[in-house]
């Protein structure tokens, strides 16, 4: 079965005016007779609080995109632009993360995730 090799890196530069660009990248490798099967996957972000309240903060998600493997051990990244309007939920710095979703493309697959490291900014 298709597994992550690592946790997914999460990356942010901040653009300048309030403009965020945010790289999500995650490693699986996958076995030989997976190889011909369509994969499907998808990314969320969120702001962590720890602790401080019901839950972390959704502030967004990539949509599902399906593919077929290009090699055994395969690396996929996602990239977007986020502003501080969505990003700022506290008063002071942001923690983000990214929990990405991987599963064959078939309706009864369920995702496997993973979650990655924290990565601070300033809004």
């Amino acid at each position: 079965m298709a597994s992550f090799v690592e946790d997914p890196i999460i990356n942010v530069l901040n653009e300048g005016g309030g403009a965020f660009f945010f790289r999500v990248f995650y490693t699986i490798r996958y076995t030989p007779e997976e190889m011909n099967f369509e994969f499907a996957d998808s990314m969320a972000l969120f702001e962590e609080d720890g602790g401080l309240s019901l839950g972390d903060d959704f502030l967004g998600n990539q949509d599902i995109r399906t593919f077929f493997p290009e090699a055994i051990e395969f690396t996929r990244r996602f990239e977007f632009r986020m502003f501080a309007d969505d990003l700022g939920t506290e008063i002071d710095g942001e923690e983000i993360y990214a929990v990405v979703h991987h599963r064959r493309n078939i309706p009864t697959a369920v995702s496997a995730t993973r979650r990655s490291a924290v990565f601070p900014i300033a809004v």
